[in-house]
């Protein structure tokens, strides 16, 4: 008779990911970053901050000034 936790070892093993480095890489670098590095993205990143830090300034000088 197998244990519940045995039964669950096994359905594990078999469904987790390959390990690192078990399958060769195929892609280049730019590919595997998968990320947008052009159409003006740190811009958004500047203008969100700075409105960020300009409403956290007006609160407080709402509140506690």
């Amino acid at each position: 008779m197998v244990s519940t936790a045995q039964a669950d070892r096994n359905t594990q093993a078999h469904g987790r990911a390959p390990e690192y480095g078990a399958t060769p890489q195929t892609e280049t670098a730019t590919e595997a970053r998968a990320g947008v590095t052009g159409h003006n993205v740190r811009y958004v990143l500047y203008f969100g901050l700075g409105g960020v830090v300009l409403a956290f300034a007006l609160i407080y000088a709402a509140f506690f000034a």
